[in-house]
């Protein structure tokens, strides 16, 4: 992932966007020397504005790195749920495959948000809100799936919270041993879909309920 930030126009006044690239300078700083490398100033130098310029949209470092998180929520929820439309799937076990394979895509192509959003970077003692949000709308894509499957009896009967979390653990652990090379990286979006469809098939056989296993 070749993280791009923009800088402030040459004889510009203002940066057309900057919380934005402040937001892709840290998650920049981050990705290339982890968070000690990482400082409200050194992210100005990016987004090629003044020192002072970020404390107008964060106050502190971790105000950003929460930023950059959040960010990194929204769009591992609309991976998934991009994933799950395009499926058009009644069935829960294929909606499950769909979900999954949002996931894995969105960690390969977003390496750097994963790493902030679970990689212990995020350090806040009180999250903002905002942070909160979006990290409950990713989950809360998944467990809809799952609460649904098991209200329907199509999956066993169980607390809807756990089979959702076995399912994040499967994909999100699957999605850090390619990240980090343990295991071979699929380089096209087929093949990452036959990875987590073939383990989410794995998983699926001690999920479903009986009477409704294929």
């Amino acid at each position: 992932m070749k993280i791009r930030v923009a800088r402030k126009a040459a004889g510009a006044y203002q940066h057309g966007n900057l919380r934005e690239a402040l937001v892709q300078a840290g998650l920049k700083l981050l990705a290339e020397g982890g968070v000690e490398r990482l400082s409200l100033r050194a992210a100005a130098q990016l987004a090629g504005v003044s020192h002072a310029a970020p404390y107008r949209h964060f106050r502190d470092k971790e105000a950003l790195v929460a930023a950059i998180a959040e960010q990194g929520f929204r769009l591992l929820t609309a991976s998934m749920r991009t994933e799950l439309e395009r499926s058009d799937a009644a069935n829960v076990s294929q909606r499950l495959e769909a979900i999954g394979f949002g996931y894995v895509h969105f960690a390969l192509t977003h390496p750097a948000y994963l790493q902030v959003i679970f990689g212990g970077v995020l350090t806040i003692a009180d999250p903002p809100p905002e942070l909160e949000a979006a990290g409950r709308e990713a989950f809360a894509t998944l467990r809809e799936v799952v609460a649904t499957g098991i209200d329907a009896g199509e999956l066993r009967a169980g607390d809807a919270d756990e089979v959702s979390l076995a399912c994040w653990s499967l994909v999100h652990g699957l999605s850090t041993l390619m990240i980090n090379g343990a295991i071979p990286k699929p380089t096209t979006r087929a093949a990452q879909r036959a990875w987590s469809t073939s383990l989410l098939r794995m998983l699926d056989e001690g999920i479903r309920a009986p009477a409704a296993r294929r």
